[in-house]
This record gives C-alpha cells, structure tokens and sequence, in this order.
C-alpha cells in the first residue's frame, strides 16, 4: 500500500482518529497500532452495522481491500456471537458466503480498553434490498426472483450440511456481488448463525416480517427455518411490499398473489415455503433446490456433484423420515445420521481426491524424469546446466562453492513434472496455477539436490535437507488455500520419515540410498522420482484430509 494514503484509527475512544499519516504504524493521537497483526492497515471508516463497527483495511499479505469488523457492544453474549461468526465463517467454504482466513480473529489493544477484530473478505454490490427499492420498487421480476432463490438455496444447502442455520435471511442480508458477469448471490451478516446440534434458546434472534413462529417463540430451529425466511424474502421482493402487511389478521397466511403475476407452480411452492407449521414446509435447502431447478428447466443430474452431495441426493427417503419425528428427538437423529453420512462421503472424497493426486503426481515425475535423463546423460545440456550452477551460484551467494554433476538436471526435471502433476489434478483445495507449480517443484528440487551433495553431513542427513527443501518449496507453490506451511512440513517429514521406514525397517544400510540416487540407471531414476511424488500426494492427502481437521476440531474444543 503506498505510505502516501492515510489511515483510520480503529480506537473508539480515540479524540481524531482521521487522517492518520499512511507511513505511520501508530495513532498519533492515541498510540493505537495502525498495523494490525502486522497485515493490516484500516484505510476507512465504513459505518455500523448489528453490533459492529465496520471498517476497510489493507491486507499487505493479499495485497487485497478487506472489510474490518470490531465489537462494540461489551458483553459475553455479544461476544459469543462475534466469535461465533468467526466460527461460521472460517468454517464454510462457498462462493455465496464471505470468505475468513484461520486466525482472522483476533485482538487489538487499545489504552482504554481490548477491541475483538475480524477480517473477512470483501463484498462489492447491491443488497436485494437496495435493487427493490431503487430498481424495482413495485417488485422484481419473475425470473430474477427464480434463479436468487436457487443461489440462496445452493448456499444454505452447504450451511446445512455444516449443521449451522442462519437464523437471519431477508433482502438486507443477501448481496450480489458486481464484480462477476453473471451476479453471483452472497449470504452475509452470520452474527445470528446458531449451530443445528444447540439447544440454547436463550438468545432470541429474529427480523420481523421474516422470522418464523418456531424462531420468535425462541423454540428448537431446523433447516426449515431458514426457507420459511427465504420464502418471505421471495414474496417481499416479487410483491415489493413487506410481509406483514400482507398478512390476514385472522389466519396469519400471506395473500400476496394478487400483487404479481409468477408461474402457478413457483407460486405454490413459495406458498409452501411460508407455511405456519414447520412439517408443511420443504424440509432441507436440497430438495427446494431441486425444485426451482426445475422450474429453471435445469433439472440436477443424480451423479452431478461431490461425492458428499451425491450420497445426500440418495439419501433423501432417510433424511425425510428422520424429520417426520417430532422434538429434540428428530435433531438427535439428524445429527446422528448426517455425522455417519458426512463422514462416510468425506472419507470417500479423501480417497477419490489423493488417488487422482497420486495418479497424476507420478506420472508427472515419471514424465520429467524420462526427459531429465536424456538429457542429462545423451546430450551435453546436462554438463551445461551444471556448470552453469557451479558459475553463477557463487557469485549470487558470496562464499559459496558448488560443484555439481548432470544428475541434477535429472532431479529438476522430476521436480517440475511433479509439481506439473500435483497442481493439474486440483485437489487440497488448489488454485490451478500449473505453471508457478511447475517452475517451483523445478527449483525446490534443484535446492534439495544442492543440499544432498554439498552439505557436509552423513547420507541420512543430507537426505532428510533434500527432502526438506525440495518438498517444503514444492508445496508452497501449489497454490493451497490455507495451513499451507503446515502442509508442506508434514508432507517434507512425512516423506523423509516413509522413506528412512523403508531403510532401516528392511535392515538396508544409508549406502543404499547413496546408490540408489545416483541415478546411474534410467528404471531406478523412474521409481525413485515417481515414489517420491507419489509419496508427497499421500503426505498431502493425510495432511489435508485428515490432520487438518483434527486439528481444527481440538482447537474448537
């Protein structure tokens, strides 16, 4: 960010808190770090909102804008929602819902008093609310009101299935976002989310003329709850009118279809959305959604999607018997037959998503290792490039002295087929970035052989340096989403400890492995490049599919 543009003091208490001078880490006013967490810098007061004061930060790391948000409100119950939003958000991962980093929350001290900070990502766009009332103030079109709704349904779909209910859905709280050519839906302001498994009804939060009966009474909400919004939300923006004032004063039933003109089938549909009774309603986000798919003329193939959303679609006779029962014993049963399915599904897409990683990783190595060797030991590209690392290394690196064979060619070609392979295949949560993968495996792994011939350790030593430095640089380069240092660590140790398991497990001496990397032969250069590809794939595999989340579960504990 440039020094030249000024900063806001996020202190409440401080007497002038803008303009803060950009190159300043500190209020000048109030002594208040204008540094938070040594990433962000809050460029802009935005206003209130719930419980919050809401600022737009710079994100130095991203090199992104972020919207700040701070607790005003000093009390426990305040602050468990505040955290438990951080909860939600951190959690979830969905297009339609504002993306949080791990560790987005966090502390800020201040002379008078400690602010709760969390950073989300930011969203540019209309609410609902803003397109009715400034574009549509009589009612919004059919056909917009249609596909929001199955955005809206997609996205509490995902919540759902993460056993957390928003509590809080009206045209206020749903945004598009201006930046995609076909306005992608985004559900916000998650300081009312409750967990499904909860059976605390002290805090009654609701929106009138959106809230259910269940939810007002303070009662047990489910996943209808949420539709039962949703539908409201629908009516008040096809209608332009707010729901309670549609509202018989005998029956509670909205009359609404004299207002708009929709299809007799959406119109039924919405109609069952709103029902007073909980039971009548579409039971779960999945099955409205299929619905309006229809009415998209879009139906949802069975063996579209996850293997998670893939195993629900089959489940539904279960799903829907299970909430034919009444009371805590329908969300004990839920909660008990969801858990099995999720983690049968997520079991099943752990194994789907490193099978592919190792299919592709290895054959990538394979693919670089078969043209490192040719040309490392037929022509004299080999002899080249090492010299040309003998040259130039020690005039990069004052006081160092290298002097390396061809075989390194060999290994850097491995590492960038490797890091080709791992990135194509897209699983751990990637971003496709094929060729910065590419050009890192290449180089970490031209490191790694750097260290395996110049350090001056014992063999077991130096390999456990290469292992450290070829796959630590690797994985860093794949694009992960998060824990990504923690995932290549874990897959550098995992691998070094796999293979030093197979060495002394099978009584072999540190030798083996010193002959085993001179890659004197073309089939022992093709399984050892591709073995270790194939193990850094199932270091990531565990690491991402199972010690993350363990993780992250102790750490909610």
């Amino acid at each position: 960010m440039a020094s030249s543009v000024p900063l806001h003091c996020v202190n409440p208490d401080c007497p002038k808190p803008y303009p803060q001078p950009g190159h300043h880490k500190f209020c000048q006013r109030c002594g208040t770090s204008l540094q938070l967490q040594n990433r962000y810098t809050p460029r802009q007061r935005l206003g209130t909102g719930g419980f919050a004061v809401i600022y737009i930060v710079w994100d130095s790391q991203t090199q992104q804008e972020k919207v700040l948000k701070i607790l005003t409100i000093a009390s426990d119950k305040a602050l468990q929602l505040f955290e438990q939003e951080a909860s939600v958000l951190t959690t979830v991962r969905h297009r339609g819902v504002p993306q949080v980093e791990p560790n987005s929350f966090f502390q800020v001290q201040t002379p008078e008093k400690t602010l709760f900070c969390l950073v989300m990502e930011q969203i540019n766009g209309q609410t609902l609310e803003d397109i009715l009332l400034n574009q549509y103030p009589q009612g919004c079109p059919e056909a917009l009101v249609l596909d929001w709704l199955y955005q809206a349904a997609d996205i509490l779909e995902t919540l759902h299935q993460h056993f957390i209910i928003h509590r809080d859905i009206k045209p206020s709280n749903l945004m598009l976002r201006e930046s995609l050519p076909q306005k992608q839906l985004v559900l916000i302001d998650f300081g009312g989310a409750k967990q499904l498994d909860s059976v605390d009804s002290s805090t009654r939060l609701f929106s009138s003329g959106y809230s259910p009966p269940e939810q007002i009474a303070g009662s047990f909400v489910e996943p209808a709850t949420d539709i039962y919004a949703l539908g409201r939300t629908a009516i008040h923006l096809l209608t332009g009118r707010y729901p309670p004032d549609l509202e018989d004063v005998h029956t509670g039933q909205l009359n609404w279809q004299g207002y708009t003109q929709v299809n007799p089938k959406f119109a039924q549909l919405i109609d069952r959305m709103v029902q007073l009774d909980i039971k009548k309603r579409p039971q779960v986000a999945q099955d409205l959604k299929q619905e309006l798919a229809l009415l998209l003329g879009k139906p949802l193939p069975l063996t579209t999607g996850t293997p998670t959303q893939i195993i629900s679609r089959i489940s539904q006779s279960q799903w829907q018997n299970v909430l034919k029962l009444s009371g805590k014993t329908s969300a004990i049963l839920l909660k008990g037959f969801y858990f099995t399915l999720k983690i049968g599904s997520q079991l099943i897409e752990a194994t789907v998503d490193t099978t592919w990683e190792v299919l592709s990783s290895g054959v990538g190595a394979a693919m670089g290792a078969s043209l490192g060797f040719v040309l490392a030991y037929w022509t004299p590209i080999g002899d080249l490039f090492a010299q040309s690392i003998s040259y130039y290394l020690p005039q990069i690196l004052s006081g160092i002295e290298v002097t390396v064979d061809h075989q390194i060619l060999l290994f850097a070609l491995a590492g960038l087929g490797t890091g080709w392979g791992l990135s194509r295949a897209g699983g751990f949560g990637q971003r496709k970035q094929s060729l910065f993968a590419s050009l890192t495996g290449a180089f970490g792994y031209t490191i790694g052989w750097l260290f395996w011939q110049e350090l001056p350790y014992g063999i077991v030593e130096n390999f456990i340096a290469l292992l450290l430095a070829s796959g630590t640089i690797l994985v860093l380069g794949l694009g992960i989403r998060s824990y990504i240092l923690f995932h290549a660590l874990f897959a550098a140790f995992g691998t070094g400890l796999a293979v030093l398991g197979i060495i002394y497990g099978g009584g072999m001496s540190p030798l083996w492995l010193a002959n085993l990397l001179a890659f004197d032969r073309f089939g022992i250069a093709l399984i050892f490049c591709s073995g270790l590809a194939i193990t850094w794939a199932i270091a990531l595999g565990i690491s991402y599919h199972i010690v993350i989340p363990i993780l992250i579960w102790l750490e909610r504990k």
